[in-house]
């Protein structure tokens, strides 16, 4: 729990494999419209993403390089910060990349003059003699699913990517045992897809509420406090009830 730009000063040189990280988006001015679904697309964008809407600070990206053996990170981006990013992996750094997407198929029927917002983008960067996976099933550039409601609304936050999509990059770019970093780490996707996938991980969150949903969720929980008996981590849990066991 903190402040990424902070807690990432601790973590030694070269000592991570993966960067995998959802940070904030910079998400361009729009909207308007007298409609109710105008009204509704403006205060997803200014009140509900008050938070996560204005962008990162670069300089943050140097600790990013500083701290992976090799660069090798996958970065959740807005259509705005898409230039920015490949200009520092690609031009200054000589990375390789790839440009990933998520394609939804029920996106918000609203369009201000502009292309649906049916896609979000993630970009890979990494450096040559990096591992990366021969399984065939991995490989693909795109990934069609509909919104992820259900996900929303199990661990309360707005963003959240699909699972197992995220579980599928991670395995494609890191061997098991592996130490994967997660900056921005949100309702905590990135670290159950490391649990899952026998990884290591760590995860910086500064939000109270999505740190402990994340927490919660590690160890089988749902944001209303419904636990999911196929995810629950029992020993783990009897841990944190100081240390006394508990019968399932």
């Amino acid at each position: 729990l903190g402040d990424a730009y902070d807690l990432i000063k601790q973590i030694p040189d070269k000592s991570i494999d993966l960067i995998y990280t959802d940070p904030p988006y910079k998400l361009s001015s729009g909207g308007g419209g007298k409609s109710e679904l105008s009204k509704r697309i403006v205060k997803t964008n200014y009140v509900d993403l008050i938070d996560i809407r204005s962008g990162i600070d670069y300089a943050i990206l140097n600790e990013f390089v500083r701290v992976m053996k090799k660069i090798y990170i996958y970065i959740w981006c807005s259509k705005e910060q898409i230039l920015d990013y490949m200009k520092y992996f690609v031009e200054q750094k000589g990375c390789l990349f790839d440009v990933l997407f998520w394609g939804k198929t029920n996106p918000t029927p609203a369009t201000n003059n502009l292309f649906l917002n049916d896609v979000e983008y993630l970009l890979m960067f990494r450096d040559a003699g990096t591992y990366y996976s021969k399984e065939y099933e991995l490989k693909s550039k795109y990934y069609i699913s509909p919104l992820n409601k259900n996900d929303k609304d199990d661990y309360g936050h707005p963003t959240i990517k699909p699972f197992e999509l995220v579980k599928r990059h991670i395995k494609n770019s890191t061997n098991e045992n592996d130490l994967v970093l997660d900056p921005f780490m949100g309702s905590g996707t990135t670290a159950v897809a490391c649990k899952e996938l026998g990884r290591n991980f760590i995860g910086f969150e500064i939000n109270e509420k999505y740190h402990k949903i994340a927490v919660d969720r590690l160890n089988g929980i749902k944001k209303n406090g419904q636990m999911s008996l196929f995810d629950t981590d029992f020993e783990q849990l009897s841990l944190l009830n100081n240390g006394e066991k508990n019968e399932y």
